[in-house]
């Protein structure tokens, strides 16, 4: 990824992380809670989940938001295969016969043969089609396929959480607020819930609230952290998204446990905890989205544009080669993405084999599922040769 995508990307992520988490705020506060509480104590799954208003249509924005970023990163691409183009030198041919003229008087030089404009310089322009009908289709299909695969999980997730309150006999009012959070007095905004979570992220929170109840000293460490067998303190274990200001408060409740008293926290108290928690997971998911998400769309415009300078030259789709660029952290590097690094194919739909069997057109294709695309950071660098045919 060049620095000039790369910059881009840097631009565009947290305008998409904004847009879904504008999202899920609206999610949220268009829970109907009368409804909720009402449908949870008639036992009604359909009519509770029906009440959360969960709705394709809360991600206009963040729609919106994936289009415009295809569309600018399909401009800049378009502009550097032009300047590309442009810093070619003229190509110079022997083969035309030479062109004269009665109204020039001829001279003892031999004469000059014309020179062509293309391939290579001239002032051919190439600009990004957003209303390309390919081009139209391959955004608007990814970003909605996206949105229904999130509106989906979240009424999942709900009907999971709704089922497992019933299972412990939990209250109407109780599961309805595990859904929903609260509505802190403050910012007038909800708070906490499971709207916006992953269905994994929304085990974390159950499981935080879970430990923090038990009045096991044990399970109430968890949630900070935990020791090696060698009694050392391993860091970055325990549930690291928790808001740290709340430490003290649970090891104070953990000595008092593990002293055999009761345990010190209120239901209230180990709510405002898990609300905590569950925003942070919530944020961070934002961000893992828009990182993913950003660089998809970059990738995928990129492709697109170079379809279009193929398109517009009369080139075949074997004039473009492709290479696989490894970026991220070798600590945290996937091995399958190593193992192609520097990997060059020829046509533009030619695709890359993964070790894993995972077959993709270039990095962050979707194609490739989120074991290949979450939080990757690899690139993939397209050569166009402008020359190709030529002798």
């Amino acid at each position: 990824m060049n620095d000039e995508l790369q910059s881009l990307i840097d631009k565009l992520e947290p305008r998409l992380r904004d847009a879904f988490l504008a999202a899920i705020r609206d999610l949220r506060n268009g829970i109907d809670m009368p409804a909720l509480e009402a449908a949870l104590r008639a036992g009604d799954i359909d009519r509770a989940v029906a009440a959360l208003n969960i709705e394709n249509s809360a991600f206009s924005s963040y729609l919106i938001e994936r289009q415009a970023g295809y569309a600018d990163a399909g401009a800049a691409v378009s502009e550097q295969i032009t300047k590309r183009r442009a810093a070619l030198p003229k190509r110079e041919t022997t083969d035309l016969p030479s062109i004269s003229s009665p109204l020039i008087p001829p001279t003892d030089e031999p004469p000059h043969p014309p020179t062509l404009a293309a391939p290579g310089g001239g002032n051919v322009n190439f600009r990004f089609d957003m209303s390309n009908p390919r081009a139209a289709e391959k955004i608007r299909s990814e970003a909605a396929s996206r949105v229904v695969g999130y509106v989906s999980e979240q009424v999942d997730t709900a009907r999971k959480v709704i089922a497992d309150g019933f299972a412990r006999g939990e209250g109407p009012t109780t599961i309805a607020t595990d859904i929903a959070g609260r509505v802190n007095p403050l910012s007038g905004r909800r708070e906490g819930g499971i709207i916006g979570l992953s269905d994994p992220q929304a085990g974390y929170v159950e499981n935080m609230r879970r430990r923090l109840q038990s009045g096991d000293a044990d399970e109430m460490m968890k949630v900070l952290g935990r020791f090696d067998k060698q009694g050392k303190w391993v860091p970055g274990s325990g549930m690291t998204l928790r808001d740290r200001r709340f430490d003290p408060a649970i090891k104070k409740a953990i000595t008092a446990v593990a002293a055999g008293k009761p345990n010190p926290l209120s239901d209230d108290k180990i709510s405002e905890m898990v609300a905590k928690y569950s925003d942070r997971l919530v944020a961070r998911r934002a961000e893992d989205i828009a990182r993913t998400e950003t660089a998809q769309g970059v990738m995928s415009a990129r492709a697109e544009a170079y379809q279009q300078a193929l398109d517009k030259e009369g080139l075949p789709a074997e004039a473009v080669e492709k290479t696989w660029r490894h970026y991220g952290d070798p600590e945290n590097a996937r091995d399958t993405h190593e193992a192609i690094d520097g990997k060059t194919v020829t046509g533009i739909n030619a695709p890359f084999f993964l070790p894993d069997g995972s077959v993709m057109l270039h990095s962050h294709d979707p194609a490739g599922g989120v074991k290949n695309n979450a939080n990757c950071r690899c690139g993939t660098d397209f050569f166009l040769n402008f020359a190709y045919g030529l002798t």
